[in-house]
């Protein structure tokens, strides 16, 4: 009895401790926010509208007849559904979908959205993919898009993690990128990231912009330090390979 009542006692005065400690295991490090595609090179350089475009007339020849805002993740859990969580870019003079034809894709690209804790630790790792069709002629003419919409596959998180993640899809923000001859529609999909902690709300944004000739340009830090972890790798994986990563281990 009485080393029941020890073991009890220990247990009672080593709780606080084990509790501190994962409450700092789940404290993230803002800088190790990143996020990694899993084709490096692939966002594309989008040209400039073309001289004479009038920028009012591009937001009325353009509209988006999908959806603006839409939840992707909600307390680590998909909850989009990509059967109706999308966004497009069409000409406003379309009054039904079967008057866009020709249209290419649907074209999926993978990222990973990884978050470390101060302990270098992985904390939340989320793959997803971007999906978008592109490419649909209205009366012969333009390049529109459809389809677009961001689909979790993979969410893991540490304890006393928690990830929300929301996409918005600014009116402003589909245009006209070609001409009046050969329309281009061209969008931005805003991604918000906010990760929260015991101590942390943590808040980041990342931007993909799509075109309807199939660009896709990822915007962003999280994407440029995703790029900068990638060129690491690579360097780490051809000083091994070259052998001279042996001749400094000696």
């Amino acid at each position: 009895m009485k080393a029941s009542i020890k073991l009890l006692l220990a247990a009672a005065l080593l709780l606080p401790a084990v509790g501190a400690t994962a409450r700092e295991a789940a404290v993230i490090d803002e800088a190790s926010l990143m996020i990694i595609p899993a084709e490096p090179g692939a966002a594309a350089l989008l040209r400039p509208s073309a001289s004479g475009d009038g920028p009012l007339d591009q937001l009325k020849d353009i509209v988006n007849l999908a959806m603006k805002i839409y939840k992707i993740i909600m307390k680590n859990r998909p909850v989009v559904n990509i059967e109706t969580d999308y966004s497009n870019a069409v000409p406003a003079a379309a009054t039904h979908w079967t008057q866009l034809t020709g249209w290419q894709g649907p074209e999926s690209k993978l990222y990973t959205f990884k978050a470390d804790n101060v302990g270098g630790l992985p904390a939340v790792t989320a793959a997803y993919k971007v999906h978008y069709v592109w490419g649909g002629s209205f009366r012969g003419k333009g390049k529109y898009l459809t389809g677009v919409t961001i689909e979790p596959v993979s969410i893991t998180t540490a304890w006393g993690c928690k990830l929300d993640v929301d996409a918005d899809v600014p009116d402003a923000s589909i245009v006209n990128v070609g001409s009046a001859e050969a329309p281009l529609a061209q969008m931005d999909v805003r991604i918000n990231w906010h990760l929260k902690t015991f101590t942390q709300h943590i808040e980041h944004e990342s931007v993909y912009r799509v075109r309807g000739d199939g660009a896709l340009q990822e915007m962003g830090v999280l994407f440029s330090r995703g790029r900068e972890a990638l060129k690491l790798e690579a360097a780490e994986r051809a000083v091994k390979s070259s052998g001279l990563y042996a001749e400094v281990a000696k």
